[in-house]
């Protein structure tokens, strides 16, 4: 999940794949440079579109949840965990090339969103029901008051990248280490960790949609929030889980 998250994050700095005319023409108006009735709309679409991401998401990991045959079937096919995640990397990709054309872009959206719903709904079988629905209260709250500081703030957040992008490979490699090293009390540090890494990386993508994006590329905005919330989720999963452990 965290490799996925990275190629997604690398889509936003894709125009550096673009010569500098094609660069300027495509970012040429942000969504901060437009009129208030443009960004208003953006705002619209990037959270409509993030709220039905959101509720399949729940609405299938609910069902794997509560359903014994659906959960026996998931939890015993391995491979099929494997696929998506092969898939969701491919689908961001073709996102991040596609993400102007429409309805292609719908097309690739909608795909993503039910491999990534099976992901996560195939992950939540193997916790205890209640500390799942925990987990997802702890997380909307957390999104919830993150994105009206981050609306109200006056301060410029594109600063952080950096440290971010460092935190997470820091990160990724340390969940390779985790392979070789079962230790309980490194797991909880790194998921502590985690949780700290999306919760910035909400911040910085609603920063960065206003004042880097343009009006047109609310799906890769949308897509964007979407991955730092499952992420940051998964990570909260994985804290509350383990204080049950202990």
């Amino acid at each position: 999940v965290a490799l996925c998250l990275y190629v997604d994050l690398k889509m936003v700095d894709i125009e550096g794949s673009f010569s500098k005319n094609e660069r300027d023409d495509f970012y040429s108006v942000t969504v901060a440079q437009s009129s208030l009735q443009v960004r208003l709309g953006f705002i619209r679409k990037v959270y409509g579109i993030l709220s039905t991401q959101l509720f399949i998401t729940t609405l299938v990991g609910a069902l794997f949840m509560y359903n014994d045959n659906i959960k026996q079937f998931v939890q015993q096919s391995p491979n099929l965990l494997l696929f998506g995640l092969i898939a969701s990397i491919g689908l961001i990709i073709a996102l991040g090339i596609k993400r102007k054309d429409s309805p292609t872009n719908f097309y690739l959206l909608a795909a993503f969103t039910l491999i990534e719903a099976y992901t996560v709904g195939t992950i939540v079988t193997f916790y205890d029901q209640f500390i799942v629905l925990e987990a997802f209260g702890l997380t909307m709250a957390v999104v919830v008051a993150l994105t009206i500081y981050t609306f109200q703030s006056k301060k410029d957040f594109s600063a952080w990248g950096a440290g971010l992008f460092a935190m997470l490979w820091i990160i990724v490699l340390a969940g390779f280490l985790q392979i070789f090293i079962r230790n309980e009390m490194f797991e909880l540090i790194l998921a502590v960790a985690g949780a700290i890494l999306f919760a910035g990386f909400i911040v910085f993508d609603t920063h960065m949609m206003i004042h880097k994006l343009s009006p047109e590329e609310y799906i890769l905005a949308a897509i964007n929030l979407y991955l730092d919330i499952i992420n940051l989720f998964l990570e909260i999963l994985k804290i509350l889980n383990a204080a049950k452990r202990n």
